[in-house]
């Protein structure tokens, strides 16, 4: 619970948090209103400026606690493997379990959740291009850190996979939102994931 003006809020603030993301992943950030926040958080609208700002300020908060939650595989798959190769695939089949989980809406919130929107929502399109760009120069540090191991060919280029890896990702993230099944999914990136990992991605 968190304090403010003397008072103590009668809410959790981490539960709120959670509804508010859930809804911005299944509507995206323009098609959810203030409205339909309110109902999800179970807050009214003047609490929710209170406590967490206006729109924009509440859906910076719903990406970070998407990434720290939902996505926190990535850096785990990235860290924990032995190879560059090893880590790619975990990244790739980790994703597709958190873009098709029974109990969340499908797909990516960071890839899907602020598409179509107009001017008013720039500034929600630049924090998630802002992740997308993040991890997928998380994914070419890792891929550098295998060439300079000796895991993957000194011909690969870093920059150049971790965008292929991106794109598919991305990809996956859609496929998922429009019905694909994780065996779909599996199926797809063991196909896309054996020939890049075979021979990797480079300029020659």
């Amino acid at each position: 619970m968190e304090a403010t003006l003397g008072r103590q809020r009668s809410f959790d603030t981490e539960q709120a948090i959670e509804q508010a993301m859930l809804l911005f992943w299944e509507r995206g950030y323009e098609a959810a209103s203030m409205a339909d926040l309110s109902a999800a958080m179970g807050l009214n609208p003047p609490s929710i400026y209170a406590a967490f700002g206006n729109k924009q300020a509440l859906f910076e908060r719903c990406a970070a606690h998407y990434a720290q939650s939902v996505a926190a595989y990535a850096p785990r798959a990235l860290d924990e493997e032995a190879t560059a190769a090893q880590a790619l695939h975990r990244y790739v089949l980790e994703a597709i379990e958190a873009f098709s989980a029974k109990e969340r809406p499908k797909g990516c919130l960071l890839v899907s959740g602020a598409t179509n929107c107009g001017k008013g929502s720039l500034g929600a399109q630049d924090l998630l291009a802002g992740y997308r760009l993040a991890s997928e120069a998380m994914i070419a540090d890792r891929i550098r850190q295998g060439v300079e191991e000796g895991d993957m060919p000194a011909s690969t280029e870093p920059d150049l996979l971790a965008k292929y890896v991106a794109v598919l990702i991305q990809g996956l993230a859609a496929q998922a939102r429009d019905g694909a099944t994780a065996g779909d999914l599996h199926s797809v990136a063991e196909l896309a994931l054996g020939g890049a990992l075979t021979h990797p991605v480079n300029n020659c």
